[in-house]
C-alpha cells in the first residue's frame, strides 16, 4: 500500500489539491465578478426587444444571435509578452455573456474566449454586462471560472450591438480609466478587446438634439467621424495606454510576462473597413497603443460568391490596417482576423471551411472565427483544426466572371 501511495509521479500535485485548487478558482472568480453589474435585456439606451440597429432577438428566446455566436478572442498569452507581429493562435471564441454555454468551442480544442459586451450602465460610467439580466452575474461568473479551471483564457469585450460603450458616455477621463481598471482588475485577463459603437439613429444625447449615424448593420456599429465619435475614440485611446502603460510596469523583471494585450473587432464590407473604423485604429496607436490584432466582422450569405466577396474584404481592408497601425503591408495578414458572419448554419458547409482555412494558411492570417449562425461541430472543428479538413464539394471553385474562391 505504502509503495502505491507514493508512485505518484515526481513533481506532480495530488488530484485532491488540484480539484481543489479549481473550485477556489472557480469560486474566487465568481464572488469577484458579482461585482460587476448587469445591464437589462434591452441594454440601457434601447426600447425593449430592440437594438441599436432595431431589431435584436431575445438572448433568452434564441441565444445565437450575432451577438450571441459572436467569436472574438485573442489567442492564449504565451509566458512572456508577444511581439506585436506575431500570429495568435488559429481560432477565437466569443461567448456571449447572456446566451447559452457552448460547449462545442472547448470539445474542438478552444481555450483562449471573449466574454461581452462588457457596456455603460445609466450612469454612462459603470461597467455593465450587456444583455444579462439583474443579479445575473453569478452565472457569468461561473462560466468564466470553469473556462479559466479548464485552461482557458477569457477577455472582456468592450462595446458591441447592444447599448453603449463606456468611452461613447462616459465624459469624465478619470471615472472612464476606474471604469476599465475595474473591469481588468476584477477578471485579470491577458488583454482586452474593443468593438467600437455608436448610439441607434435618432438617439437624443444631453443636447437634446438627434445624433447622427452613419450606416449600421449586424455585424456592430462603429463612431461615425463626427466630432463625438472622435473624442470617445481618443477616451477610449487614453485609457487604453494608460492600462498597457500600468500593466509593463507590474510586469517588470518577468520579460513582459502580464502585459495587457489589446485587440479590435470591426465590420468590413468589400471596400474594406469604414472611414470610422480606420480612424478609431489610426487614433488608438497615435496614443501609444500597441494593437496586436485587428477583426474583420464580414457577412456571408449563402450567395455562390460569398466566400469571394469574404477574400476581396479582407485584401482590402489589409493597406487600410497597414496604414492605420503603421506597419509594412506585408506585416499586416500576422495581425489580421476574418470572422464571416452567417444568416444560417448551412451558410458555410465542410467545404466552404477548408477553403476558408487553406485561405488563412496561405496568406498567413493570424485568425479565424465564426460569429452569427452556428456551425456545425463539423466546420467548427475543421477551422480550429480539429479535424482534417475535407474536399470541397458544395460550391464551385470559380465564381462567377472566373474569380477564384479562396
Amino acid at each position: 500500500m505504502d509503495s502505491a501511495r507514493h508512485s505518484r509521479e515526481a513533481g506532480r500535485l495530488p488530484r485532491s489539491l488540484v480539484l481543489l485548487a479549481s473550485a477556489a478558482l472557480v469560486a474566487g472568480t465568481g464572488a469577484a465578478l458579482w461585482a460587476l453589474p448587469a445591464a437589462p435585456p434591452e441594454g440601457w439606451h434601447v426600447a425593449p426587444g430592440a437594438t441599436p440597429a432595431g431589431h435584436r432577438t431575445p438572448a433568452s428566446a434564441t441565444p445565437e444571435t450575432l451577438v450571441a455566436a459572436r467569436q472574438t478572442v485573442a489567442a492564449p498569452a504565451p509566458p512572456a509578452a508577444p511581439s506585436a507581429d506575431a500570429p495568435a493562435a488559429g481560432y477565437r471564441g466569443f461567448l456571449d455573456a447572456a446566451g447559452e454555454p457552448r460547449p462545442e468551442l472547448t470539445a474542438a480544442g478552444v481555450r483562449s474566449f471573449a466574454i461581452g459586451h462588457v457596456v455603460a450602465g445609466p450612469d454612462g460610467c459603470t461597467p455593465h454586462w450587456a444583455g444579462v439580466r439583474p443579479h445575473g452575474g453569478d452565472a457569468v461568473a461561473a462560466r468564466i471560472g470553469r473556462l479559466r479551471a479548464d485552461g482557458g483564457e477569457v477577455w472582456p469585450a468592450f462595446g458591441g450591438p447592444y447599448g453603449r460603450e463606456l468611452s461613447a458616455t462616459c465624459e469624465n477621463p478619470a471615472r472612464l480609466l476606474a471604469a476599465y481598471r475595474r473591469v481588468v482588475a476584477v477578471m485579470d485577463p491577458p488583454g482586452v478587446d474593443i468593438e467600437p459603437t455608436e448610439p441607434a439613429a435618432g438617439h437624443t444625447g444631453e443636447t437634446g438634439q438627434a445624433e447622427e449615424t452613419g450606416q449600421a448593420g449586424e455585424t456592430g456599429q462603429v463612431e461615425g467621424t463626427d466630432p463625438a465619435g472622435e473624442t470617445a475614440a481618443r477616451r477610449r485611446a487614453a485609457v487604453l495606454a494608460r492600462l498597457q502603460r500600468e500593466a509593463w510596469t507590474r510586469a517588470g523583471s518577468t520579460g513582459g510576462a502580464g502585459a495587457l494585450r489589446v485587440t479590435f473587432t470591426l465590420p468590413a464590407s468589400r471596400d474594406g473597413l469604414g472611414p470610422a473604423g480606420r480612424e478609431a485604429l489610426r487614433i488608438t496607436r497615435e496614443a501609444g497603443v500597441e494593437i496586436e490584432s485587428v477583426g474583420l466582422l464580414v457577412p456571408m450569405g449563402s450567395a455562390p460568391s460569398a466566400l469571394h466577396d469574404l477574400a476581396v474584404a479582407a485584401r482590402a481592408a489589409r493597406p487600410q490596417i497597414a496604414v492605420a497601425l503603421g506597419v509594412s503591408p506585408d506585416a499586416v495578414w500576422r495581425r489580421m482576423g476574418l470572422a464571416p458572419v452567417l444568416t444560417g448554419s448551412r451558410d458555410l458547409g465542410p467545404g466552404e471551411a477548408a477553403r476558408l482555412a487553406a485561405f488563412r494558411a496561405r496568406n498567413g492570417l493570424a485568425w479565424l472565427s465564426v460569429r452569427g449562425a452556428r456551425p456545425s461541430e463539423q466546420v467548427l472543428r475543421i477551422l480550429t483544426g480539429a479535424a482534417s479538413p475535407v474536399a470541397p464539394a458544395t460550391r464551385s471553385r470559380l465564381m462567377p466572371g472566373g474569380h477564384p474562391v479562396p
